[in-house]
């Protein structure tokens, strides 16, 4: 988390540009914010979760929001959710700000329109009901029967893979088995979202991939967004498009470059060697990113 302000103009533009382009592939805009912040009273101070964010999500596409811890990668996801408000600016989805809506109203959009798939599986499924049991539970809580052309219970656990479990408790699965219920669980609504927080974070690599295959077939074969926040790169990769957070602001997406070579040499892109060409140098190492900056400047430049 920050007490900055928001991106510069220039690396905003640049951003919005960038998510533009990514969008023509997919369908409207289905999720928008717009110079949003939040900030969090502790004691007597403000802290600030979100300094001034801007980007839009695809219906259909498949987001990876990706930064270390404090970032601001859970707060995104939680007002998305509606689980939290912001502080200013707005949140859009389906073409609703969700800031004007009432808690109820705010109930009913989690409810009908929102699946959640969090890090501890504790939260995500019933330990008590079987496997089928808890993909049946939300159909069950909203008093609607299941429609003719909805997935049942068990067809959705056949597209995650684990229709062979469905008399299971949550127990006797696996970690990795238990997010993949978890994801069946999240679809059983047919939301137009899913939300994914640290959805590996807890797995082996081996189960990590089964439950990113999972989020892929969803995603594929209902069309649903899906937007997972993770500060894994490897589980990031899978989806269409990442956006990379630090101290609650957007980062610009980098430019690629020659690999570093054995004698600490590389050749810079041609925009940073413009940038950077002729001035006093100083370089940040931090969270296994490499800065390099004019010297006594702050940020990266163009920010």
């Amino acid at each position: 988390m920050s007490s900055t302000g928001g991106l510069g103009g220039r690396g905003l533009e640049a951003e919005m540009r960038r998510g533009a382009e990514t969008l023509a592939t997919f369908h409207d805009a289905l999720v928008r914010f717009r110079h949003v912040f939040k900030v969090y009273r502790v004691a007597d101070t403000g802290v600030v979760a979100l300094g001034g964010v801007d980007f839009e999500v695809g219906e259909g596409e498949f987001l990876a929001v990706v930064g270390p811890s404090g970032s601001g990668k859970s707060t995104i996801l939680n007002m998305i959710g509606g689980l939290d408000r912001a502080t200013a600016g707005s949140v859009e989805v389906e073409g609703r700000d969700l800031g004007r809506l009432d808690e109820d109203e705010l109930t009913a959009f989690r409810r009908d329109r929102v699946g959640f798939v969090w890090q501890g599986t504790a939260r995500n499924l019933v330990p008590y009901l079987s496997v089928v049991e808890n993909v049946r539970l939300p159909s069950t809580a909203s008093g609607v029967k299941i429609p003719a052309a909805r997935r049942t219970p068990r067809e959705l656990l056949e597209v995650v893979g684990l229709h062979h479990r469905a008399n299971h408790k949550p127990g006797q699965l696996s970690g990795g088995e238990q997010q993949r219920v978890a994801v069946a669980v999240a679809l059983a609504n047919l939301p137009k979202i899913i939300l994914a927080d640290e959805p590996t974070a807890e797995l082996d690599s081996e189960s990590s991939e089964m439950v990113l295959e999972a989020f892929q077939a969803v995603n594929h074969e209902f069309g649903v967004t899906i937007i997972m926040v993770t500060h894994d790169l490897l589980a990031a990769k899978r989806a269409h498009r990442q956006l990379r957070l630090r101290d609650g602001q957007l980062l610009v997406e980098g430019k690629p470059m020659e690999p570093l070579g054995t004698d600490g040499k590389a050749r810079l892109p041609d925009e940073a060697v413009d940038a950077l060409a002729g001035v006093d140098l100083e370089v940040e190492v931090r969270d296994g990113e490499v800065r390099i900056r004019r010297k006594g400047e702050g940020g990266l430049i163009g920010e």
